[in-house]
């Protein structure tokens, strides 16, 4: 398998403005989960594992798609209810890609919900999936694991993915530190923009150019609340 590691694009006021404004009254996690999002190249048949129609982020993509959703959750309203452990109800290569936002870490057995989602998209095809890393538990009704990229790029490999690209979701040390114990108190928004406009100055005397590279990019990644990855079936 073909890997590669995407370094995170560095925080800047530009960027601030879009994602705060665009995605208003997200969590840094969350907001920086859309902006990956609305730049998939989605078209055709899409599966989105863990969503349904009452989803926020289905405005994000783009119009035409013929979205085929799978929950455990009726309140999310999906197109098909599932029961956990039960495999996947479609054939093979039904889809020409998968989304799968947050939901690996609440299944126990990720490894083979994986398999399915690649079994289940068409070659050529691609899986999209968005997983927490520096993130408090959440359960849904269970919050099971949190693994490091180089967890996922053999999981990705096992699957037998022919090729997978990895983005640390990350805008900076401040703003994780608001993100790993969750906002709450007075001010919450304050403090969360006050985190994430200290981490653009921080990064402006670090960084040169558009990437948080090199060995101080990776210590930085190392801190990401998540990771969007996409495995490329041959």
């Amino acid at each position: 398998m073909i890997y590669t590691y995407v370094p995170p694009p560095k925080p800047s006021l530009a960027r601030w403005l879009q994602v705060t404004g665009a995605f208003r009254g997200g969590s840094v996690l969350r907001m920086l989960q859309y902006e990956h999002l609305v730049q998939l190249p989605l078209s055709g048949q899409v599966l989105d594992l863990g969503g349904g129609r009452r989803a926020k982020y289905l405005k994000l993509l783009p119009s035409g798609l013929k979205i085929a959703s799978v929950n455990i959750d009726p309140q999310i309203d999906p197109t098909h209810l599932v029961v956990p452990g039960q495999p996947l109800p479609f054939d093979d290569g039904s889809f020409d890609a998968v989304i799968c936002l947050n939901t690996l870490e609440h299944i126990y057995d990720a490894p083979a919900v994986l398999a399915d989602l690649y079994r289940v998209v068409r070659p050529g095809g691609a899986v999209h999936v968005t997983v927490p890393f520096m993130f408090r538990i959440h359960g849904h009704p269970d919050d099971y694991f949190r693994a490091t990229p180089s967890w996922w790029q053999e999981t990705f490999r096992r699957t037998g993915f022919a090729r997978m690209e990895l983005t640390p979701l990350v805008w900076g040390r401040q703003s994780t530190r608001a993100v790993v114990p969750g906002l709450y108190g007075p001010f919450v928004r304050a403090r969360l923009h006050l985190a994430m406009l200290t981490d653009i100055v921080m990064a402006a005397a670090k960084f040169r150019g558009p990437r948080m590279t090199g060995r101080r990019g990776d210590s930085i990644a190392g801190t990401a609340p998540g990771w969007f990855m996409t495995g490329w079936k041959a």
